[in-house]
């Protein structure tokens, strides 16, 4: 140990010296090093896991050496040593040297401290085969690997689960959630000593709070669903910690309850990357099953302010009740909309009759003794009432929280939701010059953002009986100003886009967040879109390397945030232009959407974290390829579209190999299989109709399409999946999936498979049904045309073999004997589902049936 220098100490007298030298010699000291928490053991060993060339490796290096050159006893120090000691010196001869010199007594030494708490040798390269598999589904399925079934180290439960790790499978994470529950909690007061876990297996509160955000983190980007089995394992943990046997007295058993259910009911709240409005009802499942066991518990647990903002921001985003869709059918159609009377029980109904779910929350919140603030008024707005006064109930994703130092900022929040939960931008104008109580008060780039919004948004016009109501969705209604004079109309209406933003920027006010998003997306030019990105911050040298023809590195991708580039890549995709109406398309505009895919396969490689996890401008690019008239090359329609599905394929492939499949891609997959075979058909004579496949490479399509829907209906160990309440299947397809495969089966000509759907349909009654529902009336409407669909292209088929229709009607009957509500359609049903292409294609199948094609 060097010294310091002798003019320090002699300043210091002979017992602070002592002192530092107990401290700094203290034998556990040496056993357990105090490290910062940047730079804890288990993140150490994360960075190793995620250093997978030689520039990560050199930023890390450092932080490395520290752990390596450590003589201590801690499990993942110990792993990360013996790891670096066994492998190659060549390629990490930075890393490895100073392990090389350790003894061999050394290493005795640190085996024979290992063996007096359990573990061995064997054991340490065990966790090193684990931690060596090449991907998150690897290291899983290793760490479960039925010859190595006793428990491992806590601290390999949470590395794997780390938040840049990336997963594939759902299973992985069931099987994680499973494997969690059976070896890492403490049992029930019914179960014998033997049956208790050993204290070092059982997850302390810090521990499991580590593991619940990791494992809902996952969750939510891989499977949502199984979110509904996180909520599972919180509350079996819960219960079990009055077992616990870290706690010896068991005096804060109830405190540390609490503690648990609050975080977690916080972490429930936070909404899915993909489809987070739609998902958002999963979320309230699953706290709405912690709450539930909450009241099942012998003293209710304490719900403190934060976990209330976290169920009423859960609230704001679901669907309207079948109460809250009847209050929103009485507001008058000026502003502020109060409510009318119908009928007389409108008039018998109290103001608190009217409140909707999340403005009842709020209610209790502060009944419970916390008082409100701008944010819970925020709250307030979105769900249909501000301080008294009505507003539109806006279902919606909360607004930012700002705390600590900034929690003033909270107004500003307050005011952006008063502009979102309005009807239309005539509205949202008028709460946009002023802020009510705040007459003084400027808007800043949230206030400025939800008026862009309101400005870009489509305008809807439901027809008389629609169901479509106000809130419900970001399209704007009809203005109502037929009793306006030409002067009011003029003082009201509100400003253009470039107006808005030419006043923004003069306050010195830089577009930011989803304000700068919407802008880019819904610019008129790319030049016009990368100015707005340039006038967010991005260095030039950076806006000019995205321009089309552009050939941008990855370092220079790299300095534009994620959802600033996809918005960038909305717009190229938006921008590509339709063939209606054109003879011809210059070359630069044709080009947009490949220069999108060249900009994402650059930004996104699949060995990156972001490549693996963020998906959106995977699924806006092979959107935009099923959209009806693309044109991506000058030249005949039909050849057109042969292009379009080939280019559509290429897409497809390199996004399953960065982001996975799931079931919005798949069902795109089948859209532009369609779209192709329908393109060609129409331009077929009816002597060629009934030759040949419709589209080219029809049998590798077939493949692709087949194995996709197989992979999709892979189910979850049913094991799992039935004591953790798990989802059925690894991903969720619901009816405009199956209808859309259903369509693409027949377009391929693939009766056999089209038999081999409505039998696993029919074999899946409940799960296909319950994702119906979720769809309301829809849902069950697509069920009934996938139905219409399989007797309409495959009913050639089901007439040359009586064994298979008898069964499938013999099917339904027993299914509809057990309560179900199915049903096959009549003719008069089929007949009015065919129609243009539809009716072609059952023409060319039956032609085929009758030539034995």
């Amino acid at each position: 140990m060097q010294k310091p220098p002798t003019a320090v100490v002699g300043s210091w007298s002979k017992q602070a010296w002592s002192q530092v030298l107990s401290r700094t010699t203290n034998a556990r000291a040496r056993q357990f090093p105090q490290l910062s928490k940047a730079l804890s053991p288990s993140r150490i060993l994360a960075l190793c896991l995620m250093s997978k060339d030689n520039y990560q490796r050199s930023r890390f290096r450092l932080a490395i050496w520290q752990i390596i050159n450590l003589r201590t006893g801690r499990l993942p120090i110990l792993t990360l040593q013996y790891w670096l000691a066994k492998q190659d010196p060549s390629p990490e001869k930075e890393l490895v040297v100073p392990i090389i010199p350790r003894t061999q007594a050394d290493w005795d030494d640190a085996l024979n401290g290992l063996a007096q708490r359990g573990w061995s040798k064997d054991h340490l390269d065990h966790w090193i085969w684990i931690l060596s598999g090449e991907n998150g589904d690897a290291r899983v399925e290793r760490l479960l690997s039925p010859s190595h079934l006793h428990p491992k180290p806590i601290f390999l439960l949470l590395l794997l689960l780390r938040s840049n790790e990336s997963f594939r499978k759902p299973e992985s994470l069931i099987s994680l959630i499973h494997y969690t529950s059976t070896h890492h909690m403490a049992r029930t007061c019914g179960t014998t000593p033997e049956e208790q876990a050993h204290p070092r297996h059982v997850l302390t509160v810090t521990q499991f709070i580590c593991l619940m955000r990791r494992l809902s983190y996952h969750v939510k980007i891989v499977h949502p669903p199984s979110i509904i089995a996180v909520a599972h394992l919180i509350a079996d943990y819960i219960k079990s910690i009055p077992n616990d046997p870290h706690h010896t007295h068991h005096r804060t058993d109830y405190y540390h309850q609490c503690l648990v259910y609050n975080v977690a009911l916080v972490c429930l709240r936070v909404p899915t990357p993909k489809d987070p409005l739609i998902n958002m009802e999963l979320n309230w499942r699953a706290q709405r099953f912690l709450l539930a066991t909450s009241d099942g518990l012998d003293k209710p647990l304490i719900i403190n302010k934060r976990t209330y903002q976290a169920i009423r921001k859960v609230l704001v985003g679901l669907k309207k009740s079948r109460g809250e869709k009847a209050v929103a059918l009485r507001y008058a159609k000026s502003w502020p909309p109060y409510r009318q009377d119908f009928d007389g029980r409108d008039v018998k109904r109290t103001a608190a009759d009217d409140m909707s779910r999340s403005v009842r929350a709020g209610v209790l919140m502060v009944e419970a003794g916390y008082p409100p603030s701008d944010y819970d008024r925020a709250l307030d707005v979105l769900g249909g009432s501000n301080q008294g006064s009505p507003t539109i109930q806006t279902r919606s994703l909360p607004p930012k929280q700002w705390m600590g130092p900034k929690e003033g900022w909270n107004i500003y929040s307050h005011w952006a939701m008063s502009v979102r939960a309005t009807r239309n931008a005539q509205e949202a104008w008028r709460i946009f010059n002023r802020f009510p109580g705040m007459p003084g008060l400027a808007p800043n780039r949230e206030v400025y953002s939800e008026m862009f919004l309101k400005l870009q948004a489509a305008t809807v016009d439901p027809e008389p009986g629609s169901d479509l109501l106000p809130g419900e969705s970001r399209e704007t209604f009809p203005v109502h100003d037929a009793n306006y004079s030409p002067y009011e109309l003029a003082r009201l209406s509100p400003p253009t886009v470039p107006e808005l933003y030419d006043e923004m920027i003069s306050r010195g006010i830089r577009p930011g967040g989803y304000g700068l998003h919407s802008l880019v997306s819904h610019a008129t030019s790319v030049e016009e879109g990368l100015r707005y990105l340039q006038d967010s911050g991005i260095p030039s040298e950076v806006i000019k390397s995205m321009a089309v023809f552009r050939q941008p590195s990855y370092a220079m991708l790299m300095k534009v945030p994620l959802l600033s580039f996809s918005s960038f890549i909305r717009l190229l995709c938006r921008l590509q232009p339709d063939r209606r109406g054109r003879e011809k398309v210059p070359v630069d505009e044709l080009h947009r959407i490949r220069h999108a895919i060249k900009l994402v396969s650059i930004r996104l490689a699949p060995d990156t974290v972001e490549g693996t996890t963020f998906r959106s401008p995977w699924q806006m690019i092979l959107q935009e390829l099923t959209r009806p008239h693309i044109a991506i090359r000058n030249g005949l329609t039909p050849e057109n579209n042969v292009e379009v599905l080939a280019l559509f394929v290429e897409v497809f492939r390199s996004a399953r190999n960065s982001i996975g499949i799931d079931a919005d891609l798949f069902m795109l997959l089948c859209r532009v299989i369609q779209r192709a075979a329908l393109s060609r058909l129409s331009s077929l004579s009816n002597s060629r109709r009934a030759k040949g496949p419709l589209v080219p490479r029809a049998q590798d399509l077939f493949y692709l399409i087949t194995s996709t829907f197989s992979e999709l209906t892979t189910p979850i160990a049913e094991k799992k999946s039935a004591s953790l309440q798990a989802a059925q299947f690894q991903y969720p397809l619901r009816s405009p999936h199956l209808h859309a495969y259903m369509r693409a089966l027949g377009f391929l000509d693939a009766k056999k498979e089209m038999i081999r759907l409505a039998f696993w349909m029919l074999d899946n009654y409940g799960f296909v049904d319950q994702e119906a529902d979720r769809l309301g009336a829809r849902g069950q409407a697509m069920i009934a045309s996938t139905f219409c669909a399989f007797h309409a292209f495959a009913g050639s088929a089901l007439a040359e073999d009586n064994t298979v229709q008898q069964e499938l009607q013999d099917r339904m009957d027993r299914l509809i004997a057990n309560g179900g509500h199915w049903r096959w359609p009549t003719p008069e049903e089929v007949e009015g589902y065919l129609s243009g292409g539809s009716e072609i294609l059952q023409r060319r199948n039956a032609a085929r049936s009758y030539l034995g094609l």
